[in-house]
């Protein structure tokens, strides 16, 4: 591993040993499934609906860890492939707006905090700075925002479902 994946690597294990992120995962918001650096897959807990999953997986790609933004795609972690768009959360406005299996072939999410999205939106950066990538803050930025997602009223399950 060369010093600069080893680096991003060590600065993330140390963001996931922060009272914030275990506390995340101690009240079940949050969970690192694996780590195959630099892809790491970690589930987000989301609310009971019916035929939908307890959490949605996702693999983050953490290539330059904190001070370049990561990006997520929805994942099957029992399968470890990328989640089929039928399988992906949705909702009538909010949900259905960021989870577009459509968007650069489903590989990112459509969030302002997302390495791939935020490329060619620099108006995010005045529209949504509270939305943006905080090195300071890192994978917790990401993982906070998905979970706050799944847990307003827009969220409504799976698309199939």
């Amino acid at each position: 591993m060369s010093a600069s994946l080893s680096l991003a690597n060590a600065l993330f294990d140390e963001d996931l040993a922060t009272p914030e992120f275990r506390c995340g995962e101690i009240e079940g918001r949050w969970r690192k499934v694996a780590s195959n650096w630099p892809h790491v897959i970690m589930a987000v807990s989301a609310p009971k609906r019916p035929r939908s999953p307890a959490e949605y997986g996702f693999r983050f790609e953490c290539t330059g860890y904190r001070q370049i933004a990561v990006s997520a795609q929805p994942w099957d972690i029992e399968g470890n492939k990328s989640l089929p768009p039928e399988r992906w959360p949705t909702g009538p406005v909010m949900l259905s707006a960021i989870f577009r299996p459509e968007w650069k072939n489903g590989a990112c999410l459509y969030l302002p905090c997302d390495r791939m999205s935020i490329e060619g939106h620099d108006n995010w950066r005045t529209l949504y700075p509270n939305r943006l990538w905080k090195p300071e803050r890192g994978i917790i930025c990401y993982l906070e925002q998905i979970y706050e997602l799944f847990h307003q009223s827009d969220y409504s399950g799976i698309r199939s479902a």
